[in-house]
């Protein structure tokens, strides 16, 4: 319980300087920045720990974009789902 305890009172303290963190500088409310997430190309994306926590107010300090590609149009004739295009050609 000593940790949670601990946590309820830097929470609490953080209420008495205007919500905002002393380490991150950020309120609870407040967005974060966002950091794009590939996941099928990691070293193009975010460099470091995007799920990353404030250690003192135990809050994200990133929002995580998940980037997600979908797969390629099928070319003519592979099975579309249309025999024919929007004008009827």
């Amino acid at each position: 319980m000593g940790g949670f305890k601990g946590r309820l009172g830097r929470l609490e303290g953080l209420e008495q300087q205007g919500n905002r963190c002393p380490e991150c500088g950020l309120t609870p409310d407040e967005r974060r920045p966002p950091v794009p997430v590939y996941e099928e190309a990691p070293d193009k994306g975010f460099q470091g720990d995007p799920h990353e926590a404030c250690a003192a107010c135990g809050e994200p300090l990133y929002t995580v974009i998940q980037v997600v590609y979908d797969a390629p149009a099928p070319t003519r004739g592979e099975g579309g789902l249309l025999e024919r295009d929007v004008y009827g050609h």
